[in-house]
């Protein structure tokens, strides 16, 4: 399962439905991807748009996707 993505998303306050429109996918294949049930690489394009959705670093994605940091929490990105 990919806790760090569902806290992302609950960080921004949002559905799983919400973010699934926004990737432009169905809410069950998108609750397959927060599962780990699919995608279990997750392709650039789909973290870069997680990134943009989410307000994520597309850095904190790639390293939780990769394991090289799974404990550090999600951080949001800051606007200036």
């Amino acid at each position: 399962m990919r806790d760090w993505l569902k806290e992302a998303r609950l960080k921004k306050g949002m559905t799983q439905l919400q973010v699934a429109e926004q990737l432009g996918i169905t809410e069950s294949y998108y609750c397959f991807i927060e599962n780990g049930g699919r995608l279990k690489k997750m392709d650039v394009v789909t973290a870069k748009n997680l990134s943009s959705i989410l307000g994520v670093p597309i850095q904190a994605i790639l390293s939780h996707e990769t394991g090289s940091s799974p404990q550090e929490p999600v951080e949001e990105m800051s606007v200036t």
